[in-house]
């Protein structure tokens, strides 16, 4: 899978369990305050503003008409310009730009479209599993809450080994069968009852 996710409950019980297909993780509405600070996708304005005019100059530079014409940070304009000759990762180490700028740019880029489209939150972790996940989006709905890692993945996105749309897709098919994990935690809480 390209991508990690977790779904968390709020629910009482700290429980564990695996599938062969998903890693679900229950845990305590303390758990997950302890450990997340939700943050303010405008507190990173110049980054996201910045971001944002960097995704735009590539498409005037170099001529490009994008698949998508609003919004500049849809999934499949992120995912042209990986699939340039000379794509965005060089364009930006061009303007001296290092590698963890430029994940940063379409890490954050990203992030406001899945805010803006689909209502994810951005969290900070306070103990990240790893430090390309320390800021998590999450979408919360029903006692579940879908986890993405964005900067991890734009790394991925860079190294060529995954899409923005690849992960676009993936989101939409966790978001239609959501309600079913809903079930199952609502069970698990209700067991514990």
């Amino acid at each position: 899978m390209n991508f990690f996710k977790k779904l968390f409950s709020k629910g009482d019980k700290k429980e564990n369990t695996e599938s062969d297909k998903d890693k679900v993780e229950v845990f305590t509405q303390e758990y997950f305050d302890n450990r997340y600070t939700k943050e303010d996708i405008r507190s990173y304005d110049k980054v996201l503003d910045g971001s944002l005019k960097l995704i735009e100059s590539f498409f005037l530079d170099f001529k490009l008409n994008r698949v998508v014409e609003s919004p500049v940070n849809h999934p499949l304009n992120m995912d042209q310009t990986f699939d340039q000759l000379i794509n965005f990762k060089m364009y930006c180490n061009g303007f001296k730009l290092d590698n963890d700028s430029v994940t940063m740019a379409l890490s954050i880029a990203f992030s406001d479209f899945l805010i803006q489209k689909y209502g994810f939150e951005l969290y900070k972790d306070k103990t990240p599993e790893s430090p390309m996940r320390a800021l998590t989006l999450k979408y919360d709905k029903d006692n579940i809450v879908l986890s993405i890692y964005p900067y991890e993945y734009s790394a991925k996105v860079m190294a060529l080994q995954a899409t923005y749309e690849d992960l676009e897709n993936k989101i939409k098919d966790k978001l239609e069968i959501l309600p079913q994990y809903s079930e199952k935690v609502n069970e698990i809480l209700d067991k514990e009852d």
